[in-house]
């Protein structure tokens, strides 16, 4: 795609983003992410292009990338704000907006959904690169220590989920971690949703995701068609990793479903009478049930001879362990309400 396409003074404000930095955008049509970058994310993306073709599938669509100052779109700047935590600490809800006017264009993994139900998770015991100052790694060594990032090698980075158009008001022991979206009908999980797990426990940060209503028949059933995609994808994804000699600190997986119950049930028919084989499908405009990809490659870069990223890889395999038995319980459950 060109960039010549993007008018910058319609650029707009990114609001599906359920974690990363501020200052993320979108075009008019909602069909593209562009965000402040470092060049060795454009790098890394242009080398998947190049010489890794296998990745392709498993990565948001490339797209260029733009030179953008602040005069030159017409978004407001907006800081996402801060939370204190029990212990005094003041935590900034989304990371700053990276200082650069270089800009990569991505395709948005929400655009195809009503209402997308989004999970970020973060991969990694070792958050930090080799160029991370002191000050930056014992931080994030913390962080890791603390959080399921040590012990599982990955943690809930943030989450958006649909609640409905009367959306509930937070009960007040989430109230630190979720904010209230009334005009979507979401609950908003901020950062430190994710830190308050142990290993024990993360399962209730994903049972919350792929329930958050009540256990409905159409809801069970949505959860099992969404965890049996889910792990697939997460399986495919460790097969491919496996194969490459990388090292990506701070990237994600982020998960993506249609939140929206009825919607997700016309989208399942009008799926099943669509022929993508005979249409192109950027012509076909399909909506989506669900969709996961790999994201956030600022940290990410190749190590020919020095084996694959366990670092990475370890995340990812608690994350399909996790889905497993997520999936398993949710078949029974579909089951027992057959009877």
């Amino acid at each position: 795609m060109s960039t010549k396409t993007f008018d910058p003074s319609k650029l707009q404000s990114f609001g599906n983003a359920a974690a990363g930095h501020d200052g993320v955008l979108s075009d008019e049509t909602g069909a593209v992410v562009v965000k402040p970058c470092t060049a060795a994310e454009i790098a890394f993306y242009e080398s998947v292009a190049a010489s890794h073709s296998d990745l392709i599938p498993h990565l948001p669509t490339y797209m260029g990338q733009l030179t953008l100052s602040s005069k030159d779109s017409a978004v407001p700047e907006v800081d996402s704000g801060t939370i204190t935590t029990e212990d005094g600490k003041v935590e900034r809800l989304h990371g700053k907006k990276i200082a650069t006017e270089l800009h990569i264009v991505l395709e948005n993994i929400t655009s195809g959904f009503k209402k997308p139900n989004i999970l970020d998770l973060k991969l990694g015991a070792q958050l930090w690169d080799e160029a991370s100052k002191p000050e930056k790694r014992a931080r994030l060594d913390e962080v890791s220590a603390q959080t399921t990032s040590g012990s599982l090698g990955f943690r809930i980075a943030g989450m958006r989920t649909y609640k409905g158009a009367e959306v509930p008001d937070v009960p007040e022991d989430l109230t630190k971690f979720v904010e209230q979206d009334k005009e979507a009908g979401c609950w908003v999980f901020n950062k430190m949703y994710g830190r308050k797990f142990h290993a024990q426990g993360v399962s209730d940060g994903f049972v919350e995701y792929v329930f958050p209503g009540a256990k409905t028949q159409p809801e069970l059933e949505r959860a099992r068609e969404v965890l049996a995609f889910f792990l697939g994808e997460v399986k495919d994804i460790i097969e491919v990793f496996e194969k490459k000699e990388s090292r990506m600190y701070g990237a994600s997986i982020l998960f993506v479903y249609e939140g929206d119950v009825e919607e997700y049930a016309k989208t399942k028919q009008i799926l099943r009478s669509a022929h993508p084989e005979d249409e192109d499908d950027d012509e076909l405009n399909l909506p989506k049930l669900a969709a996961v990809k790999m994201i956030d490659f600022a940290h990410a870069t190749w190590h020919k001879g020095d084996g694959p990223d366990e670092n990475a890889l370890r995340g990812m395999r608690s994350t399909a362990g996790i889905l497993k038995q997520l999936l398993d319980k949710t078949e029974k459950e579909v089951d027992d309400a057959d009877e």
